[in-house]
């Protein structure tokens, strides 16, 4: 018949798990002849329809009748049910009395007489329910925006949707939510929302929220013509507000160039029509007086009521002129703030006035607010309130601009120097503040909007000042994915340029063009940037300015190898620490790291990460969880120097900087070794190599390279980590690092002396031993002791062993190398036949590595404890061979009674990857509680 099931084609809905399992339990109930009803609503374009669809194709095994409501049809009475029942026509007419003629004058004629109203109530029932035993199949009824049915019809399949119990039949209703009708109620979601109408009373329902932000991405991957940037991709989730039909109109509406961030996106992007016009139903439905005060809502981000109520010019205007909005469900009045219920309902508000209505709006909201308290909402209405260059406003909206950087971030006050720069009628001083603009998003992290402001400004330029200015910011800009080579020699041009117009800021250039040389292991072209800045800076100038140079100069000294002479500097650069500013925290931090002091380097580059949280300087956080991860590296602090690897990548990558991009996946790939996940290592370091190579980046390459050093020496092959670490000593600048020559001295020390190669070690350990002499630091002075018994032998090795350990207790945060340091320890032991000894370092070893999740070294430190007849402790490693080195992870801290949310904070996972992982746990070591993973590992 008509009514079989025709399925529409499937797509994969994303993000409604719950609603999906809801729906497949309704159709199970009347598969049992349970019978079972559902309302589904929510606000337009949450993807009702699609769920509605989904479930249609769910129902392989029904006979499915649908129709949806029209508003052409929704004064046509008993329109919607015969649409609907029209495939049953047949059935309908073999009805008996009383059902048969109340049922065929509905159907035909649109009328029935109150006295048969219950008879067609009963009838349609009785047609369902004979319709299902006929075919021998459970039937389903799909209502999509049944808030449209005439209302015939909908009172008709409410009464019956009440009345399915012991049928096989399910009826499931779509509609908007916040339509309803006079009778019944539902409960509210939260007892501070008033109860709506229940638009289909007596049968449950189901709110739609919003789809989480993950699923907006997934419907981006799935849906998106190519592959989308990161920056646009997160810009069209923000705007997307959890709404699917919003973020397929994005890509829809917006042209290739914009989807591929060639070409700026809206701010926001403009709602699909069909979209748009259904948040605006209920809203074209107010009085003007309420449309207005709304409109003025849209527009102003702080949506005070006092505010509104001034702006509306109407001084009569009170809170209640919102009432209409507020029981239509449009807004909520929280004390004195108003509140959109949907913020897209904003959008769309503000996206259907006209342009003139706008200017208006934005006007009269510019004339209330306060540009000491309110910059940013001050220089955005001021700007589109008026249709005229005016230089007073744009001077008093340039001031606006410097407050509203102090207390809404870099992005902000690039938004506002913008719009006072479009009311500047003078040509040199809209260049100005276009380049501050273009400053500010550069220092927000938005690469793409800094050099649109810039091609914009560039025209403008007509002094060397404006002009070689853009062009510092210009390099800045390329330093983020740009050949750091290549950076380096234009900061370097750049900052000759600077010199006579701005000392300082020519200073700033120099120690960029040194820091990006940095980046890519250049040592002369660093010496060449410290020999142009120096002079610049004279003995009455700011201390701030001073240790600057005390930084640039320490650093250039140290890539020559003279650290006697460089470690006072450095320490007088620590200073910056006092300088509440990311940059100067970083540069601090990065002094730190050359002096060997890993609890400093934490301090200051955490510090920089929160300020530059705090002010919105994206631009600096990639550098400052660089420096960060290295600290902790240092510390032993595995699963902390990956949680932060993980976000510093993914800052990189949302803000453009290809080149810290490359750095934080070196780091992974370092911590991938540590871990002994051979593959994952393997994968990342083959990737920072090309990446590496294309941007002449010597640090990343470096560290990538010392990476897969570990993971040989680790898993016992010296000699292909001996030859990657040769390697780096005569490794070119964009290929290796001199200062990462020096931090691998001791795994090329432990390397060279298992192959045999003593003068290597020795060359290497000579100076490791200076810089470490220099620096004073136990950590490092540990390490070099630790050289020093790899190649000596017999009692003077033993000595300096302990010499080794006694400086790592007294340092106290470098657990991962005082444990290595243990197991080469009782490695000589046993060699020396000394097996008690070596059994007591051996064993501390071993608890480090496994409280890491180091399996490589936990194998070798087994493999050295069955070498002189001991049982290790804890489980039996055949058992747990088997997990990932996550798993062993987890299990561990879960067999020493970490609940999963306290696992979850040390990995730097969700509880909910904890349960999932727990569970194959178990399943592979053939256990079932928690109680007997204890018992296993202790």
């Amino acid at each position: 018949m008509t009514g079989r099931n025709t399925e529409p084609p499937r797509v994969r809905l994303r993000g409604r798990d719950t609603e999906q399992r809801v729906l497949t339990d309704v159709l199970d109930r009347a598969r049992a002849r349970q019978g079972a009803s559902l309302l589904v609503s929510g606000g337009p374009g949450r993807g009702k329809t699609a769920l509605l669809d989904d479930t249609r194709v769910s129902a392989g095994d029904f006979t499915v009748l649908h129709a949806g409501g029209i508003d052409d049809e929704a004064d046509l009475p008993f329109a919607g049910l015969q649409r609907l029942l029209h495939p049953l026509a047949d059935v309908a007419d073999r009805l008996p009395d009383p059902w048969c003629g109340p049922l065929r004058d509905a159907l035909t004629r649109g009328t029935v007489a109150d006295a048969d109203r219950l008879a067609l109530y009963t009838g349609l029932l009785e047609l369902l329910s004979r319709t299902a035993a006929d075919l021998g199949r459970p039937l389903l009824l799909c209502v999509d925006d049944a808030d449209r049915l005439d209302a015939p019809s909908l009172d008709a399949l409410s009464f019956t949707a009440r009345r399915l119990g012991g049928t096989p039949v399910a009826v499931v209703f779509t509609a908007c939510e916040g339509h309803g009708k006079p009778s019944g109620s539902r409960l509210p979601e939260t007892a501070a929302e008033p109860t709506p109408d229940a638009l289909v009373p007596g049968i449950a329902e189901h709110l739609l929220p919003p789809l989480e932000e993950r699923a907006i991405h997934d419907i981006l991957t799935d849906r998106a013509p190519f592959t989308l940037p990161a920056a646009v991709r997160s810009a069209l989730v923000r705007a997307a507000h959890g709404n699917p039909a919003a973020v397929l109109g994005f890509l829809r509406g917006l042209s290739r160039a914009q989807l591929l961030g060639e070409e700026p996106l809206p701010e926001p992007p403009r709602l699909p029509g069909r979209l748009r016009a259904g948040f605006l139903v209920p809203y074209h439905e107010l009085p003007e007086q309420t449309r207005h005060l709304l409109l003025l809502t849209s527009l102003n981000e702080t949506s005070r009521l006092h505010m509104l109520l001034e702006a509306s010019g109407e001084p009569e205007a009170t809170v209640g002129a919102l009432e209409p909005a507020e029981e239509r469900g449009l807004v909520r009045v929280e004390g004195d703030t108003v509140v959109f219920t949907d913020p897209l309902t904003r959008e769309a508000i503000a996206q259907d006035a006209p342009a003139g209505r706008l200017r208006a709006a934005h006007h009269a909201l510019a004339g209330v607010c306060d540009p000491e308290l309110s910059p940013v909402e001050f220089a955005r209405h001021a700007a589109a309130g008026t249709s005229t260059p005016d230089a007073a406003l744009a001077d008093t909206v340039s001031e606006a601009a410097h407050r509203a950087r102090r207390l809404s971030g870099r992005l902000s006050a690039s938004h506002a120097f913008e719009r006072a720069a479009d009311l500047s009628p003078d040509s040199d001083e809209r260049a100005c503040r276009l380049t501050t603009a273009s400053y500010e998003a550069y220092m927000a992290g938005n690469s793409d909007r800094a050099s649109r402001l810039l091609a914009r400004a560039r025209p403008l330029a007509v002094s060397d000042r404006r002009r070689v200015t853009a062009d510092y910011i210009d390099a800045q800009l390329a330093m983020r994915g740009g050949n750091a080579l290549d950076v380096a020699e234009r900061l370097l041009t750049v900052g000759k340029e600077l010199v006579p117009h701005d000392r300082s800021l020519a200073l700033r250039a120099l120690v960029r063009s040194a820091d990006s040389a940095s980046l890519a292991g250049d040592a002369a072209l660093h010496g060449r940037a410290a020999e142009i800045a120096l002079p610049l800076v004279r003995p009455d100038d700011p201390k701030p300015m001073r240790m600057v140079a005390s930084f640039l100069e320490g650093c250039a000294i140290s890539f020559r190898g003279d650290y006697p002479g460089s470690t006072p500097l450095l320490r007088e650069a620590t200073g910056l620490a006092e300088i509440a500013k990311p940059s100067e925290l970083i540069w601090a931090g990065v002094s730190g790291l050359r002096l060997g002091d890993a609890p400093f380097v934490r301090s200051a580059t955490s510090r920089a990460v929160e300020l530059g949280r705090l002010r919105g300087e994206q631009a600096t956080m990639p550098a400052a969880l660089g420096f960060l991860v290295f600290s902790e590296f240092w510390s032993g602090r595995f699963p902390s120097a990956a949680g932060t690897a993980l976000t510093g990548l993914r800052v990189s990558r949302e803000s453009g900087q290809t080149v810290w991009a490359t750095q934080h996946l070196a780091s992974l790939a370092m911590i991938a070794a540590i871990q002994g996940d051979v593959d994952t290592c393997r994968i990342r370091a083959r990737a920072v190599a090309a990446q590496a190579s294309e941007n002449s980046l010597g640090l990343a390459a470096a560290l990538a390279a010392w990476a897969l050093a570990v993971l040989e020496l680790s898993r016992g092959n010296a000699a292909e980590a001996f030859f990657r670490l040769r390697a780096l000593v005569h490794a070119t600048p964009g290929h290796g690092h001199p200062t990462m020559r020096l931090l691998t001295a001791p795994h090329f020390v432990e390397a060279a002396t298992r192959m045999g190669e003593t003068e290597w070690a020795h060359t290497s350990l000579a100076g490791y031993r200076r810089w470490a002499e220099s620096v004073g630091n136990p950590s490092t002075l540990a390490l070099a002791a630790r050289g020093s018994g790899l190649l000596a032998t017999g009692e003077e090795a033993a000595d300096h062993f302990e010499s080794a350990l006694a400086l790592h207790r007294a340092c106290g945060d470098d657990d991962v190398e005082h444990a290595r340091t243990q197991l080469l320890f009782g490695a000589h032991l046993r060699r020396i036949r000394l097996p008690g000894r070596a059994r007591e370092h051996l064993y501390n070893a071993l608890e480090t590595f496994e409280r890491f999740g180091a399996r490589l070294w936990v194998r070798q430190t087994r493999a050295e404890l069955r070498a002189i007849g001991t049982a290790e402790r804890g489980p039996d490693p055949s058992s747990t061979s088997e997990l990932t080195a996550q798993q062993q992870q987890i299990a561990r801290l879960v067999a020493e009674g970490a609940t999963n949310r306290e696992v979850a904070a040390h990995m730097f996972i969700s509880p909910r990857t904890v349960e999932h992982h727990l569970r194959g746990i178990f399943r592979k070591l053939n256990i079932r509680s928690r109680v007997d993973l204890a018992r296993m590992f202790n």
